[in-house]
């Protein structure tokens, strides 16, 4: 019986330890803002990025199939250079339902561009692979870079992730 109660003692106390290092995570969900230009320029402005166009709201519809109705705010760009898969989105849609949508079209961006590059570029197929796509609450994130492992880092240090 001392060794049920001790097991049982020492799974709430575990429970305890994960529910609270569950709510010290850097800030609430709700409250995280961005100003999308803002981040934009200082992602495009670190030292290896190539040049990139950002796309005006009709051109945002026709290239990428992003309705900027649907938003609140937003960037979306891409590599000057036709032959990069680099690519940028910063979005802040008007609710979760566009949130949702838009998070689903940058999905099927990256699958379409793939399929661009699958038998053209090795090398940008592999960019590609291992784009990053993130969504904090009405916020949706495209990265594609040559080292999206350091564009990421950067995207979490200007907007205050850890």
């Amino acid at each position: 019986m001392k060794k049920m109660k001790r097991i049982m003692a020492g799974l709430l106390s575990l429970l305890l330890v994960f529910s609270l290092a569950a709510c010290s995570g850097g800030g609430d969900k709700a409250d995280f803002e961005m100003d999308v230009q803002q981040v934009y320029e200082e992602l495009t402005a670190l030292p290896d990025m190539p040049a990139m166009i950002e796309l005006p709201e009709d051109k945002a519809l026709d290239f990428l199939g992003l309705d900027m109705s649907q938003c609140v705010q937003a960037v979306a760009a891409i590599c000057a250079v036709n032959i990069q898969a680099d690519e940028i989105w910063l979005v802040e849609a008007k609710d979760s339902s566009a949130a949702a949508e838009i998070e689903e079209l940058a999905r099927s961006r990256v699958q379409q561009r793939m399929e661009e590059f699958k038998g053209y570029s090795p090398e940008q197929y592999q960019v590609l692979e291992s784009a990053a796509i993130l969504r904090e609450g009405n916020y949706v994130v495209l990265l594609v870079s040559q080292d999206t492992e350091a564009l990421k880092a950067a995207f979490d240090k200007a907007v205050g992730i850890d």
